[in-house]
């Protein structure tokens, strides 16, 4: 682009921008009379343009995920020894959608998927029958304990793992409930 082009385009954008900062700034007052000081507004970051499509509670606070479409995770016992590997979505054909999950970004980036399973935690130890009794009164099907008040249940892999832990969270009769998360491993 020539100097002539620029020039024109910049003669062009300065109205524009100097209404933007006068309706900006309407109103605005500043301390003792000083003229205000104008912040350019932060930068929206590619994963904060996108709303967040799906949530879950963790320790109690409620977490936000972004569907990453352009990717999924195979969990299908087919897949072997390469299980839970990223793969663009749609590679696979349709055959294998049982054992396939969508991918997650969560709050902070990370990717995320769903290979089957919630973790619940109990309010209190209970005798290991009153406790599997106490989930299967609530919906589910429990795996086994992993520590005295954290049990594993079974769910499908995908959205299923999400809703049942959602559910089992809404329900109250634990202390809490979220997905048995799966995160790619980084290498230090």
């Amino acid at each position: 682009m020539g100097a002539e082009p620029r020039r024109r385009l910049a003669r062009a954008a300065l109205p524009a921008a100097l209404l933007a900062l006068q309706v900006g700034t309407a109103g605005a007052t500043a301390p003792s009379g000083e003229t205000p000081t104008i912040a350019k507004p932060p930068r929206a970051t590619a994963s904060a343009k996108q709303a967040a499509t799906h949530a879950w509670n963790e320790g109690g606070v409620a977490r936000t995920l972004r569907l990453e479409g352009a990717l999924e995770a195979d969990f299908s016992p087919r897949a072997g020894k390469d299980a839970g590997v990223l793969r663009p979505a749609g590679a696979a054909p349709k055959s294998a959608a049982p054992g396939v999950s969508p991918v997650f970004r969560d709050e902070s980036g990370r990717l995320r998927a769903l290979p089957g399973g919630v973790l619940v935690t109990l309010r209190a130890p209970l005798p290991e029958t009153e406790a599997r009794a106490l989930l299967e009164r609530a919906g589910a099907k429990p795996s086994r304990a992993l520590a005295p008040t954290l049990w594993l249940v079974e769910g499908p892999v995908g959205l299923g793992s999400l809703e049942l832990a959602n559910a089992l969270h809404a329900s109250g009769a634990f202390a809490g409930a979220q997905p048995n998360w799966w995160t790619p491993r980084t290498l230090k």
